[in-house]
C-alpha cells in the first residue's frame, strides 16, 4: 500500500513539476490543466449521453488548447504564454456559446468563476491587471445584452433532467477544483511556512555563533597578545631573573598554545561552513596516523602533570580521512587534559569488533553534567574554562562530530562511574 502511494505520488510530482524546477504557479498550471483534460472529457461524455451532440464536439479543440498549454508551460517553461492562450480560449468558448446554452441559467457562469480564480494567482501581476478586468467586463457585457436583448437567449436541453444533469456535473467539477487547487495551495503555503521557520531557527543560530566568535576574537585573541607585549615592556624596564623569566615564558606559551588551537578550530569551522568540506576517504593503520598527534598531546599532558597512555595495536586500520581523523583525536585530548586536574590520567585505546574500529579515550576530569551533555554536539555548547582556566571556544566537539559523521562513523560519551569522562569513537574497519 505504501509503495502504491509513494509510486502515485511520485509519477504526480512527475506530471506537474518538481519544486527545484518549476514555480508554485506553474506547478499549480500543470494540475489543473491535467485535471481539466480529465474533467472535459467526462463533460464531453456527459453532454453526449444527454443529446448535447455540438457541445460534445466543442469539447474537443478545447482538450488541444489545453495540452498545448500545458506543453508550452512544461516543456518549453512558457508559463505567461500558456495563461494567455487559456484565458483566450477559454473567453472565447464561454462568450460564443452563453446566448445558445440559456445565458445566465447555463452552465457558462460556473466556468467564468473557475477563470477568474484561476487566472487571480495563476497570472503575473502584468497579466492580471489585464485579463481578469477583461474577463469581468466580458461577463458584464453579456448579462448586459441578455437583459436588452432577451429574445438572443436560446433553449438548449430536451428536458429538466438533462439540464439538471449537466448543471449538476458542472457543479461538482468546478467545485472539487477549486477546493483541490485551494487545498493544493495551503500545503504549499504550509509548507513554505515551515521553511520560512527552519531558516530562522539556523539564521538565529549562525547570528549566535557570529556573536560568538567575535566575542573571543575580542577578548581571548587579544589577551596572549597583550600578555606579549606586557611581558617586552617589562624586560626593557626590569631586570628578571631567570626563574621569573621562565615562570612568565611558560605562561604565554601556554596562552598562545591555547590560542593557536582555538583558531585552528575556528578556521577549519568557518570553512566547513562557506565552503563544506569532503572526507578524503583511505585505508589508514591508525597507531601510524595517531602517534605524532598522541606524541605532541603527551608533550601538553606532562607540563599539566597529567600521565597519557595510549594502546593501538600496529595491524588495526581504518577507513578514514587523515587530517580529520587527527583533528578529532586532538580536539579530545585537549578536552580530557583541559578538563583534568593535576595528578590525572588519560588512556587512549583501540578495539575491533566485526567491521569496526572503536577508539576509547577516558580521563579522570570533572565529568559532563547532564545540562551540558544535551548540547554538548552543538553549536549551542558554549566553551568553558578547564582546570587551569584554559579557555575553550565551544566549537571542538562541534567538528568532531561532524568530520565523524563524514567518515561514516559515530562519536558518543558516557561519564565514568568513578571519575571523568569516556568519548567513544566508531569507524569502519578496513
Amino acid at each position: 500500500m505504501k509503495l502504491t502511494k509513494n509510486y502515485l505520488q511520485s509519477t504526480w510530482n512527475t506530471i506537474i513539476g518538481d519544486k527545484a524546477n518549476f514555480s508554485l504557479e506553474a506547478r499549480i498550471f500543470h494540475a489543473v490543466t491535467i485535471l481539466a483534460v480529465f474533467t472535459a472529457s467526462v463533460n464531453m461524455v456527459v453532454n453526449f449521453s444527454i443529446g448535447l451532440i455540438l457541445y460534445g464536439f466543442i469539447v474537443i479543440p478545447l482538450l488541444g488548447v489545453l495540452l498545448l498549454g500545458y506543453y508550452l508551460s512544461k516543456h518549453r517553461n512558457k508559463l505567461n504564454l500558456a495563461v494567455a492562450i487559456f484565458a483566450v480560449a477559454f473567453n472565447l468558448l464561454c462568450g460564443a456559446t452563453y446566448f445558445s446554452s440559456e445565458g445566465s441559467g447555463s452552465v457558462n457562469l460556473f466556468t467564468f468563476i473557475l477563470i477568474i480564480f484561476l487566472l487571480s494567482f495563476l497570472t503575473s501581476k502584468k497579466q492580471f491587471r489585464i485579463w481578469i478586468p477583461l474577463t469581468i467586463l466580458h461577463v458584464i457585457v453579456l448579462f448586459l445584452l441578455e437583459y436588452l436583448y432577451p429574445d438572443l437567449v436560446k433553449p438548449l436541453y430536451s428536458s429538466k433532467q438533462n439540464k439538471l444533469i449537466d448543471v449538476a456535473q458542472t457543479w461538482v467539477e468546478v467545485a472539487g477544483m477549486i477546493a483541490l487547487i485551494t487545498m493544493y495551495i495551503q500545503n504549499n503555503y504550509n509548507d513554505e511556512k515551515e521553511l520560512a521557520k527552519s531558516r530562522l531557527v539556523a539564521l538565529e543560530e549562525i547570528n549566535d555563533t557570529k556573536n560568538k566568535l567575535f566575542s573571543i576574537v575580542a577578548h581571548d585573541l587579544r589577551a596572549p597578545l597583550s600578555s606579549i607585549e606586557n611581558y617586552l615592556s617589562i624586560l626593557n624596564k626590569v631586570d628578571l631573573t631567570v626563574d621569573e623569566k621562565k615562570t612568565i615564558e611558560q605562561s604565554l606559551l601556554a596562552s598562545t598554545r591555547q590560542t593557536s588551537e582555538m583558531l585552528q578550530n575556528i578556521l577549519y569551522w568557518s570553512k566547513d561552513q562557506m565552503l563544506g568540506i569532503t572526507a578524503n576517504l583511505a585505508s589508514l593503520n591508525l597507531s601510524e596516523t595517531l602517534n605524532p598527534t598522541i606524541i605532541l598531546q603527551q608533550t601538553l599532558a606532562s607540563e599539566k602533570n597529567i600521565t597519557l597512555n595510549y594502546a593501538i595495536a600496529p595491524s588495526i586500520s581504518v577507513v578514514a580521512d587523515t587530517d580529520m581523523l587527527q583533528l578529532i583525536v586532538r580536539n579530545l585530548l585537549n578536552n580530557a587534559i583541559k578538563f583534568s586536574s593535576p595528578g590525572g590520567e588519560i588512556k587512549l585505546s583501540a578495539s575491533l569488533d566485526n567491521d569496526k574500529c572503536l577508539i576509547q579515550i577516558s580521563d579522570t576530569g570533572v565529568g559532563i553534567s547532564d545540562k551540558d551533555g544535551a548540547d554538548i554536539f552543538s553549536i549551542k555548547h558554549k566553551g568553558s574554562y578547564g582546570t587551569n582556566k584554559e579557555k575553550g571556544v565551544g566549537l571542538g566537539l562541534l567538528l568532531a562530530k561532524n568530520y565523524i559523521e563524514l567518515q561514516n562513523g559515530e562519536i558518543w560519551y558516557k561519564n565514568n562511574s568513578t571519575l571523568g569522562t569516556t568519548f567513544f569513537i566508531s569507524l569502519p574497519s578496513s
